[in-house]
């Protein structure tokens, strides 16, 4: 990453400190020890590293890189991760071999201890990750790399971020019925059925196309 050097921490995370966390249920402590390497914040992102404004939610964005022992991602284990970090938002940087990738989720506090996601995104693998700061807010950058991290599907522009989000989401849900529905479709004999089903997907389509 590109970023100014006052962002940059360095600072090893031991495993052992995410063990204790409720988020994290016995699969997700093994699937921790079996599937990451390495923890360490790469980069903090606030009013004191960056000449930007402070967040409405959060104080600043924890770039976390991940280093893993295979080239698989546990978004569940990412999700439970980010919410052991209720102080700001996460952005992860994921390694494995010379091949990078990055998650970011949609984190809403519920208390000072709590947080839900609801919604992540994760770019595919690639040589060179590179996510740019656009704004100048710590709220700006957030939204940015949403932005980035999913691919252009969610853009706040004149719609603001929760709603860009409840988009997408909706969005996911349409393109799965979709799925299911092309997947019915393919062990459908009856050729009246089949019309049927060819009509409810080009109306569910109609929908993601006004999503888009």
């Amino acid at each position: 990453m590109n970023w100014p050097k006052t962002t940059e921490i360095g600072k090893f995370l031991a495993k052992e400190r995410f063990y204790a966390q409720n988020t994290l249920t016995g699969a997700l402590k093994q699937a921790l020890v079996d599937d990451v390497e390495k923890i360490t914040i790469s980069n903090r992102l606030a009013r004191d590293t960056l000449n930007v404004d402070a967040g409405t939610e959060f104080p600043e964005i924890l770039v976390l890189k991940i280093k893993l022992k295979h080239k698989k991602i546990n978004e569940k284990l990412l999700d439970a991760l980010d919410k052991t970090i209720c102080a700001g938002y996460v952005l992860f940087v994921l390694e494995y071999a010379d091949k990078q990738c990055a998650s970011i989720a949609h984190k809403t506090i519920n208390s000072k201890d709590s947080s839900t996601i609801d919604k992540r995104w994760t770019t595919e693998w690639t040589d060179g990750l590179n996510l740019e700061l656009h704004g100048t807010t710590l709220d700006k950058i957030y939204n940015g790399f949403i932005e980035q991290v999913s691919g252009g599907r969610v853009k706040t522009e004149g719609v603001g971020l929760q709603n860009a989000v409840d988009r997408d989401i909706e969005r996911t849900k349409l393109e799965k019925q979709i799925s299911d529905l092309e997947q019915k479709l393919r062990t459908t004999v009856q050729l009246n059925k089949k019309f049927e089903i060819k009509d409810q997907i080009r109306k569910i389509e109609a929908k993601v196309k006004e999503l888009s």
